[in-house]
Order: C-alpha cells, then structure tokens, then sequence
C-alpha cells in the first residue's frame, strides 16, 4: 500500500471533523473545487484552515502533504505569510491602502493573525475594490514557483459590492492554477452571485471537552487554566489561545469585588458609584458585562448545586463564588437574565449608565426598589 500523498488534515485543525473531511477527500481525489466558502463562527480556525489548505497545495514533497519541513510549508503560517504563490486579502482602511505602494499587487510578507485582529476590531473597514482586483490580477498571473495560486479573502462579507461582483468573472472562468477562498462567519451573509459559484465548507462550534484536552495535551498548559480558557472561549479555539489571562483576572476580580459589596450592602448609593466604575474602567463595558455573565452563571450552578465544579467556567476562585453563591441566594438566576438584557439594550445603543444602574440596583438585597430615588428598572 503506497502511502498517502496528504497527511490528516484533522490533526493540525481541532474539532472540525466535517470541513476537513471534506477537504481531505477533495485533495485525495485532485477535485478540489476553485472557489470555496469557509463559513462559520468566529475563532474557530477557519483563517489556519486555509492556510493549511495553502500549505498542503503548494507543499515540495510528493507525499504527507504538507511536509511543515519543506520552504514552501515555512513560508505560510499564520504568524508570518511570505509565500508568494498565497495572497491574503482583508478589510483596511481606505487610506492606508492609498499610502501603500501601488505597485505592491498583493500582501505577502504579513502576519495573517494580527491582520485579521486589527480587521476584526475595525467593523467600518471594508474589502476594497482595489485590493480584490489586485488579487484577480494576482490569480490571473502564473504560479512564480509553485503549480497552484491561492487568494484569500477573510471577512468576505466585508466586500464593497463593487469588489464583490469584480470577482464573479473569476468565480465563473477560473484560471487552472487558481484556488480562491472566502471567509466569512455566515453563508448567507454573501451575495447569492457568490454563493451560486462556490462549494460552501461549514465550521463550527468546538465542544469544551476537546478545548480542554487540546489544551493540557499538546499546548502543555495547567488542567485549571485550561478549564478556565476553554470555558471562556464560547467554543472558538482562537479566543482561547490568544486570552490574556492577566488582564483578564484583573478585569474579573473588579467585577466580582462588586458582587461581593453590593450582597453585602443593600446600598443604592453604592450601586450608582460602582456602575461609574465600570463604564470608567477603560476597557470594554460589553466586554466586562460579558465577564461578569460568566460569573453569574457559575454562581448559579454552584447556588443549586454547591460541590458541582466540574461544570464551571471561572473554576480558578471556585471557593470564593461558592461563598459569594451562598449570600445572593436566588437572585444569581434573576440577576443572570437581567444583565443578558442589559447587554442586548447597550448593544442597541441604550443609555449606558442607566441600564447598567438598573441592573446593579437588581443585585440589592431588596432590588433596590424600596430605596428612596432609586432608577425605576427597566
């Protein structure tokens, strides 16, 4: 029996199973189709994907492709892309593609991760028309030293219409050599045009257990903090590799030090003042909501059930939830809800500092609602 010519893609790209598979029998049978859709959520390594995909086309060696040995393999990873066969296309700002070198055709020579943090983090950013053009070009062009060419194009949803239907001439003729890849966290978020063209690759939420195990297995990290990352990291294994665990204590312990004053003291005054705080904090306040949403479903568990650990996120400070769980009583359940509902309102632009107010007022021993020019709830 010959060996295979692709090494298992599953092992390099945790809890994926349907895309890989998929992917593994396309580069086994040479019918990998020219245009494919990555869609799923966020951080759940749709970008490693495809420079995985990337790596296997334009690998050196004829078999276990890729090789992660080869210069080909070294030259794209998602710290560093240089390959110039691989062109990655991302939102910018319109600006800085303007000052950049007109003549530069593309973006090898980059570090995919931090690219894609900084797009991310820009929702106003767009996929420029002369950028998809330059990557059109780009596939057009022969292979400079490999047989395929592979474009790019994270956060395809992004796409200016104009770019979007700059590439449906491609999608349709595409060049022999040519693999296109769009990324983007929802099918349907596409134009239909796009959709029509393209062979769709479905991502998905990682089960915690396999964070975990990934985790403590080949990152080597403490069973506790891996608990902790993979529960904070909603099923995405990106958010629980870059977590900065740090910060992130120290932004949880502000919060739960709220908790523990405002379960001790039924003061509204108190709750007003600590709502400042964290709209003050200078950080995220959907962010440090969302902190403090993890809190309060553990105190939940722990309300009902006092020795269950195994079902916790912040399995760090267990001991000191389960007391805080023991002083709110029932109201971590309400108090929970609540606060998705704060979350949601701010997410629709309500008036911050009321919502979040109301909300603190909710965690007083009497709800706040017998203190004298207390915010009514909302």
């Amino acid at each position: 029996m010959s060996p295979r010519r692709f090494a298992p893609l599953d092992l390099a790209i945790l809890g994926q199973p349907r895309a890989t598979s998929a992917l593994q029998r396309a580069l086994e049978a040479d019918q990998l189709f020219p245009s494919l859709v990555f869609h799923g959520p966020a951080g759940a390594g749709k970008l490693a994907t495809a420079l995985l995909l990337g790596r296997a086309l334009l690998c050196r060696v004829p078999e276990d492709r890729p090789c992660g040995e080869c210069r080909s393999c070294r030259r794209i990873d998602e710290r560093a892309l240089v390959h110039p066969d691989v062109r990655l296309v991302l939102p910018e700002k319109k600006s800085d593609f303007e000052r950049a070198d007109p003549e530069a055709g593309g973006r090898a020579g980059i570090a995919p991760q931090e690219l894609q943090a900084e797009a991310i983090a820009n929702p106003v950013w767009s996929v420029l028309i002369d950028r998809v053009r330059q990557g059109i070009t780009f596939l057009q062009h022969r292979p400079s030293e490999s047989e395929r060419s592979v474009l790019i194009v994270d956060q395809a949803q992004r796409m200016e219409s104009a770019a979007a239907n700059a590439l449906l001439k491609t999608l349709e003729e595409p060049p022999p050599h040519a693999v296109l890849v769009l990324i983007t966290p929802s099918w349907h978020a596409l134009l239909p045009t796009i959709r029509s063209r393209c062979q769709a690759v479905p991502f998905q939420l990682v089960p915690r257990t396999e964070i975990v195990n990934f985790l403590v297995e080949r990152r080597e990290l403490p069973a506790e903090e891996a608990v902790l990352r993979a529960g904070l990291s909603g099923g995405r294994i990106g958010p629980a590799l870059d977590l900065d665990l740090d910060e992130f204590r120290r932004r949880r312990e502000a919060l739960v030090a709220i908790l523990d004053e405002l379960a001790r003291r039924g003061d509204p005054g108190i709750a007003v003042a600590r709502a400042e705080t964290i709209l003050q904090a200078g950080g995220s306040t959907e962010g440090d909501l969302e902190i403090l949403m993890t809190v309060l479903r553990d105190l939940l568990i722990l309300g009902v059930s006092p020795g269950d650990e195994a079902r916790l996120i912040n399995v760090d400070i267990a001991d000191r939830l389960r007391d805080l769980a023991g002083r709110l009583g029932p109201r971590s359940g309400a108090a929970l809800e609540d606060l998705e509902t704060t979350v949601e309102s701010i997410r629709h632009k309500g008036n911050r500092q009321l919502l979040v107010e109301n909300f603190l007022m909710g965690l007083l021993p009497d709800g706040g609602d017998s203190a004298p020019g207390a915010p009514a709830r909302t």
